[in-house]
């Protein structure tokens, strides 16, 4: 996905012209590669190059909006957002479903690698929604989003609920995508738990990612820093027609603008050696 300066140019100059005293606009991005060693030579890849510019005013009934470009390769996602007062809804090209925006998996540490179930098929709901309409607020301690998809040729509109929450100082989050299609493709309902904790120095983290299709996956990790080093270590377990484990040593280090990590991953397939995998991968990103 290539960066392009002068879309990028142009979506500055055209927040810029709003020009209200309380308007607030901010620019950035990065860049992430990798290089990749799976025991058949190195290999060397581009994760992304992207560039976002963000934007947000006050309407004069004081309701607040605010407006977020995506920009990578030849496209251009845009996030609409309205705060109400009483929530705040959701519109645009770049909505997430509700269990994607908030299924992070507090288990993992690699630097560029982290993102929800890491063996399986993981089904969030979001691909089948389309451009989903949301709302999200904070009500009692508990923190919500809640998304409607767009109706496909084969899927009614997915519904996609997500919320969380501190207990005893440990992060907790849940949700759950109603999946339903028109055809013989099963219907399904995926679900997710996570949870994490900070305690002496040492990040815990536990992910569950229930597919509702026989595909569960549990992950659980602990991180620290030392040396001036974030390190961690994951091991997940994939239950399934063919089941999974794997193990992933993370070790990263910030240097401002730039950053650096290697990632070990040792991936074991039930039934024999031929599919089990070991892998080294060299991130680096640079942010601005």
């Amino acid at each position: 996905m290539n960066r392009s300066k002068i879309i990028g140019a142009t979506a500055l100059a055209t927040v810029m012209t709003a020009g209200a005293a309380q308007a607030e606009m901010s620019i950035g991005g990065f860049v992430e590669g990798y290089l990749n060693d799976g025991g058949n030579g190195m290999s060397q890849a581009f994760g992304t190059n992207s560039i976002y510019v963000s934007y947000s005013d006050s309407l004069d009934n004081g309701m607040g909006v605010s407006a977020a470009m995506s920009i990578y390769s030849t496209n251009i996602l845009t996030a609409v957002s309205i705060d109400t007062g009483m929530g705040t809804v959701s519109l645009g090209n770049n909505r997430d479903s509700a269990v994607d925006k908030n299924d992070g998996n507090p288990a993992c540490f690699s630097l560029g690698a982290c993102g929800s179930a890491e063996l399986g098929a993981w089904n969030d709901g979001d691909t089948v929604s389309g451009n989903s309409i949301g709302y999200s607020n904070s009500m009692g301690g508990l923190d919500f989003m809640i998304t409607r998809g767009m109706e496909g040729a084969n899927v009614d509109p997915v519904m996609s609920y997500a919320v969380g929450t501190s207990i005893m100082g440990a992060t907790v989050k849940a949700g759950v995508s109603s999946i339903d299609y028109k055809d013989t493709t099963q219907d399904i309902d995926p679900s997710f738990v996570t949870a994490s904790y900070s305690i002496a120095g040492l990040n815990l983290g536990y992910g569950m990612y229930d597919n509702d299709d026989g595909n569960e996956e549990t992950t659980m990790g602990v991180g620290t820093s030392m040396g001036g080093f974030d390190m961690g270590i994951q091991f997940a377990s994939l239950d399934a027609s063919t089941d999974k484990d794997m193990t992933e040593i993370s070790v990263n280090k910030s240097m401002g603008a730039m950053s650096f990590g290697v990632d070990y991953t040792d991936t074991d397939e039930a039934g024999g050696t031929t599919n089990d995998t070991e892998n080294w991968r060299f991130y680096y990103i640079i942010g601005f």
